[in-house]
């Protein structure tokens, strides 16, 4: 395993050197490889184990073959055991101000934060009952998860809960072993370049230290986010208001009959309420639009009554002056007779 191990360092080292695009560089790889760059993969495994760097827990490489699979020599037990845990709960409450206060200041009692929350408080103009929800992104060490996750059943009704854990032990297995062979790799260039007094020499192993320095970042990148993913569990809680919570199991019929009389009284009341509430908001509006109707109602009355009395007192000239050439004609008659 070690023979082929150095094969591939030093496949590895010449593919480097041909990218360089010397040949002067050729040189400088043959004279590394035939020094003490191959011992970089070929003993940094053997070293990890013999210092102890995986525990028995771990899975570790599959010496007796070469291909690199993992094989677990003990069985891994729940503390050695890399598991990322995410809650998704879905609860209701009838006190939705002070449920959402206390989780808040549970969620900072467990040591954990909020890492993201979306929450809508209702609208004047909706007529939903329990309109406001809000939603939670919550991380909580792993610990505490169980305590965090009983407190909301406590308290809230939770009518939906789903919890998936996915193992990511070989993966931060392999990463670890990964970050281990690169820092051994680091140190052994870094001594080999101490030694060394040619140019052609020092530009190889500094091109090789340059991606050994890469891998080992990202590799130490990779395990950071693993210790945070497993360190702080991730719970979706959706809280949503409610009036009456939702029942737990099926109802009966009578049991059905009885909550929908009930129901339909707490409707009709609720009802009237919203009417009394309604009328009220609308009298200013109401009182308002009366008093225009009366101004309205007074302008056209005396309208009409200005109308009836200018037609009365046309009339009225219109008799008196058929009455004067009444007596008119009656007089010039009077006076022709005699």
């Amino acid at each position: 395993m070690k023979k082929l191990l150095k094969v591939l360092v030093s496949v590895t080292l010449a593919m480097s050197v041909v990218a360089c695009g010397s040949g002067s560089s050729k040189r400088a790889y043959d004279s590394v490889a035939s020094a003490e760059v191959n011992y970089a993969y070929s003993d940094a495994p053997a070293a990890a184990y013999e210092e102890g760097f995986y525990t028995d827990e771990y899975k570790s490489y599959d010496d007796g073959g070469s291909s690199g699979e993992f094989k677990q020599d003990k069985p891994l037990n729940d503390s050695a055991r890399k598991l990322i845990k995410t809650y998704s709960i879905n609860a209701e409450t009838e006190t939705f101000d002070d449920f959402v206060a206390a989780t808040q200041a549970r969620v900072s009692a467990l040591q954990g934060y909020i890492q993201n929350m979306d929450s809508f408080n209702g609208s004047s103009y909706s007529g939903n009952k329990g309109s406001r929800y809000c939603n939670l992104t919550v991380r909580v060490p792993s610990k505490n998860l169980e305590e965090f996750v009983n407190y909301v059943g406590d308290t809230a009704n939770i009518t939906n809960k789903n919890l998936n854990v996915e193992d990511i032990t070989l993966q931060y297995v392999d990463s670890e072993s990964r970050k281990q062979t690169y820092e051994i790799e680091q140190e052994r260039l870094l001594a080999l370049l101490e030694k060394c007094d040619n140019v052609e020499d020092m530009i190889a192993i500094e091109a090789r230290l340059s991606e050994v320095r890469y891998h080992l970042e990202s590799q130490a990148s990779q395990l950071r986010t693993f210790d945070n993913l497993v360190d702080y569990a991730t719970v979706y809680l959706n809280i949503s208001e409610v009036t009456k919570y939702t029942p737990p199991e099926p109802e009966k019929y009578w049991d059905r009959v009885r909550r929908s009389f009930s129901e339909g009284i707490e409707d009709l009341v609720e009802g009237l309420q919203d009417f009394f509430v309604g009328f009220v908001g609308a009298l200013p509006g109401l009182v308002l639009f009366a008093v225009i109707v009366v101004i309205v109602v007074l302008i056209i009355r005396a309208i009409v009554k200005s109308g009836a009395k200018r037609r009365e007192t046309e009339r009225n000239r219109l008799a008196e002056e058929r009455m004067n050439q009444a007596k008119e004609t009656a007089k010039k008659n009077a006076e022709n007779g005699q």
